[in-house]
C-alpha cells in the first residue's frame, strides 16, 4: 500500500522503483536462487490479500508508545519470556522511518510500501558469497516490513521522470531471536567473504562484458546507535577481462549500508551512490559523520515502535 498522499500522482515512477530494487537483489545471484525469490514472491502474492484485514486488526493490537527522544540502553530492556515474541506493536509505522527532513542531501519525492513476512535484504552479493562459501544462505523472514526511497526531482513540475534516488531505507520487525543474532552472522559473514572473486556479465563502461573481480567487506564503524549498529562498505577490485586476462581501465565505487537494530526491529539503510569512475553531480554521497548522525536519527525514530518500548 502506498506511503503518502503526496505521491499519488507517481504510480508509474512506483512501479519503477519496485522493479528498481527487485533487479538489484538478483542481479548478481545464480539461478537457483533466482528461482527460490520467484517463489517466494509467488507466496508473498497470495499473503497481499491478507495484507488489509491484518493491518486493520493491528491497529487494535497497538500498545501505548514508550518515551520518545532518549533511546534506553540495553540493560534497561524488558526482554520477552523465553524468547517470544513480544506483545505490542505489530505493523509499523510510518513514523518509524527517516524522513526528507533527516537528510543532509536534498529530497522532495518520497515512495513506501509495507508487507508482510518479507526475508531482509542486507546484501544480495553477500549473501551469494555466504552459499559459495558453505554458511547459511538463507536470510531470516521478518514478520512485518516496511520501506521507503527517498529521490530528488530537478524536473520542473517535480513530475517524477527523472527522479535520482537519494536513499533506501526497510525497516523489519524479527522474532526477538532472529533479531539478536542477524548483525552477529552478518559480522561472521562479511569476515568470511573479504576477498571473495567472482566471476560474471557485468556492466563496464562500453556496456556488458565477462570479467573477474574481487570483493571485500568491512565494518567501518559498530555500535553507535540503537542496541547494535554496523556500517559495512563492500568494495571491488577494478574488473579484469576474462577473455582476454587484462584489466579495465575502470573502477567500481565504493558500497555503503547500515544496519541498526532497536530491539525487535531491524533497519537497513542504503545511501545511493552510481557506478563509474566520478561520483554523478550532486551525488557526492554520505560522509561516515554523516552515516553516523542518520543511523542515530534512525534509531530514535525506532524506538517510538520497537518492542520492547524505549
Amino acid at each position: 500500500m502506498r506511503d503518502d498522499h503526496d505521491v499519488d500522482h507517481l504510480a508509474d515512477l512506483a512501479f519503477v522503483e519496485r522493479m528498481r530494487r527487485d533487479l538489484r537483489d538478483v542481479r548478481w545471484l545464480e539461478p537457483a536462487e533466482i528461482r527460490a525469490r520467484a517463489r517466494r514472491r509467488s507466496r508473498r502474492t497470495a499473503l497481499a490479500a491478507a495484507t488489509a484485514v491484518l493491518a486493520v486488526l493491528s491497529a487494535f493490537a497497538v500498545a501505548a508508545g514508550g518515551r520518545a527522544g532518549h533511546l534506553a540502553s540495553p540493560a534497561d530492556r524488558r526482554p520477552a519470556p523465553d524468547g517470544a515474541a513480544p506483545a505490542g506493536r505489530a505493523e509499523i509505522p510510518q513514523e518509524a522511518l527517516l524522513d526528507r527532513a533527516d537528510l543532509g542531501a536534498p529530497s522532495n519525492v518520497r515512495l513506501g510500501d509495507s508487507g508482510l513476512q518479507e526475508p531482509i535484504r542486507i546484501d544480495p552479493l553477500l549473501q551469494s558469497c555466504a552459499g559459495d562459501r558453505g554458511l547459511a544462505a538463507e536470510p531470516p523472514v521478518s514478520r512485518y516490513s516496511r520501506s521507503r526511497t527517498l529521490l530528488r526531482d530537478d524536473t520542473p513540475g517535480q513530475d517524477g521522470s527523472t527522479a535520482v534516488p537519494v536513499l533506501t531505507q526497510d525497516v523489519y520487525r524479527l522474532d526477538p531471536a532472529a533479531s539478536g543474532r542477524l548483525l552477529t552472522d552478518l559480522d561472521r559473514t562479511a569476515t568470511a567473504c573479504s576477498g571473495w572473486s567472482d566471476t560474471g556479465v557485468r556492466p563496464v563502461t562500453d556496456g556488458n562484458r565477462a570479467v573477474s573481480v574481487v570483493h571485500t567487506w568491512r565494518a567501518v564503524a559498530r555500535d553507535f546507535a540503537g542496541d547494535e549498529a554496523i556500517v559495512l562498505r563492500h568494495t571491488l577490485t577494478s574488473p579484469v577481462d576474462t577473455t582476454t586476462g587484462e584489466p579495465l581501465d575502470m573502477r567500481y565505487l565504493p558500497e555503503t549500508r547500515m544496519v541498526v537494530r532497536v530491539g525487535d526491529l531491524v533497519t537497513v539503510i542504503v545511501p545511493e551512490r552510481g557506478l563509474g569512475v566520478d561520483v554523478p553531480d550532486g551525488l557526492r554521497g554520505t560522509s561516515d559523520a554523516e552515516l553516523l548522525e542518520l543511523g542515530q536519527t534512525a534509531a530514535r525514530r525506532m524506538c517510538l515502535a520497537a518492542n520492547p518500548a524505549c
